[in-house]
């Protein structure tokens, strides 16, 4: 199979300052490359001017799974060379091949991402081009620069064109690891559930007592260091074990053999109960289970827009 690429699309990572972002970014292209050995789907990091992009060439589908279950990621763009001659003409031609609805009255607008030197073309002038003989070779496309029914995405590059041909959503989030450690008892669904959501803010699930292996084989799909304290360092430098600061499924007594605080701390974080689940319906949480199981096929709630407003 040809090697395919996808641009990554980060969200609330580039909200950060620059070297929280890239200790952020670091943990997430960790935990990527650890689930592509779990689940023996091969991909290939690097990065394309400013975005960070995936290469593989195992099946698409398998690929965008893989990539659904990387918390921290908020979309995914696949991309398809169609060109080493930025010529606009054999451009449109490779568009049109690669689109099913030709000869179909619909809108289009078309976007360019030049990356490199200007060279002969900047963005607005290819875009021009490019949208003129798109019309020429299919004249039942009209122009929508606003909510056009195909958008037509190019990037463009000093020696390649390249089209971003579909965008798939991730579970977003921040990536598991960057916001301490959570301990917690897995014996129900609706625990494996209540961990997720803390996972999805960051932290990393640390089960103890009779947590259920089914249930934490669930999680670890999402993270594959699920249990794995995470470290940090202090003001000299010295790296250290985080102690727990959160509980989930288990009583403060019960968690407290399990904090692991250091002797000569200063000062503590007082560990806490989580309840993520609070307030949510089973018709919710169906929708959250489902996306647990199949990210790419399924979003987190029944509403996901008034949820992450």
């Amino acid at each position: 199979m040809a090697q395919q690429s996808w641009i990554l699309r980060f969200g609330e990572l580039g909200l950060k300052s620059k070297v929280v972002r890239r200790s952020l970014q670091r943990a997430l292209r960790r935990n990527l490359a650890q689930l592509s050995k779990d689940t023996s789907v091969p991909i290939r990091r690097s990065r394309l001017r400013d975005f960070d992009v995936v290469y593989s060439e195992a099946p698409t589908e398998d690929v965008e799974e893989l990539i659904c279950h990387g918390l921290g990621v908020v979309a995914m763009d696949r991309i398809v060379e169609l060109s080493e001659d930025l010529d606009p003409n054999l451009v449109a031609k490779q568009v049109l091949e690669r689109h099913s609805r030709v000869g179909q009255p619909r809108t289009f607008g078309v976007r360019i991402k030049r990356l490199g030197k200007k060279g002969d073309w900047d963005s607005q002038s290819y875009a021009r081009a490019l949208g003129s003989i798109l019309m020429e070779m299919d004249p039942s496309l009209s122009v929508n620069l606003s909510h056009p029914d195909w958008w037509v995405k190019i990037i463009l590059e000093p020696g390649k064109v390249s089209s971003i041909e579909k965008r798939t959503l991730g579970p977003g989030g921040l990536p598991t690891g960057v916001q301490g450690d959570v301990l917690a008892q897995l014996r129900t669904r609706d625990d494996v559930l209540s961990c997720f959501l803390i996972m999805r803010r960051g932290s990393r699930i640390i089960p103890v007592l009779d947590s259920h292996q089914e249930h934490i084989a669930v999680l670890k799909n999402w993270d594959p260091f699920i249990g794995v304290r995470s470290r940090t360092k202090d003001n000299k430098n010295r790296t250290f074990q985080r102690p727990a600061w959160g509980v989930i499924g288990l009583s403060l007594l019960q968690a407290e053999p399990f904090i692991e605080r250091r002797e000569e701390a200063v000062k503590t974080t007082p560990l806490c109960t989580l309840e993520p689940l609070c307030g949510w319906t089973e018709v919710e949480k169906l929708a959250l289970w489902k996306h647990l199981e199949s990210p790419s096929l399924y979003r987190p709630h029944p509403n996901t827009s008034a949820w992450f407003q």
